[in-house]
């Protein structure tokens, strides 16, 4: 695995530990969760089937515009357009499906 997919993916596992962590209420939690499920519906449908985590990688690289986005056409709330959260948390989902993607052991 090459340094730029190593970066990705702390960013990737970030993303989503910092969701998970939010202290939030539950409304916004479901709003989170819905952005987070159309941004990675959306991944998806760009990755294909099948495809390795470089080229998840790739694709992370230049994602921001797109993810905002179907961030802005899910919810009107801003604070659910935080890509940190919701675009990194995506990202983690899609990556379970790579052809090349090994968990790791905290």
């Amino acid at each position: 695995m090459n340094a730029a997919v190593e970066v990705a993916m702390q960013e990737w596992t970030a993303g989503e530990r910092r969701l998970a962590e939010l202290e939030t209420t539950a409304a916004r939690r479901t709003v989170l969760n819905g952005v987070v499920a159309e941004i990675a519906d959306e991944l998806q449908r760009r990755m294909g089937h099948a495809f390795d985590l470089n080229a998840l990688s790739d694709e992370y690289a230049g994602a921001g515009a797109w993810c905002l986005d179907v961030a802005q056409r899910t919810t009107s709330h801003p604070w659910a357009h935080d890509l940190s959260l919701v675009q990194d948390a995506a990202f983690a989902r899609i990556a379970r499906n790579a052809l090349d993607f090994r968990p790791t052991i905290d």
